[in-house]
């Protein structure tokens, strides 16, 4: 699948129902804790768009540097730790 492909199912898919990240800041501070990765990580097994989301973290994968996607850590801005 295209990144613009999965681009499309996944706005699709958040036209339809709001995904369970939804106005929570941590899915993309990059000073989370371990403990909030671990939350973070059962939001989006949760998530009703959990697919159409891993499909396009993968198909876009080298410009998701920072955050948290599809149930994954990306990295961190700037340099700053590790990327996962």
């Amino acid at each position: 699948m295209t990144a613009a492909h999965a681009w499309e199912a996944l706005s699709d898919a958040l036209t339809a129902t709001a995904p369970a990240c939804a106005g929570d800041d941590r899915f993309t501070d990059d000073g989370r804790s371990e403990a909030t990765n671990a939350d973070l990580e059962s939001i989006c097994a949760a998530c009703p768009v959990l697919a159409e989301c891993r499909a396009y973290a993968l198909a876009e994968s080298r410009h998701l540097i920072v955050g948290y996607w599809a149930g994954r850590r990306r990295g961190t801005r700037q340099g700053q730790g590790a990327a996962a």
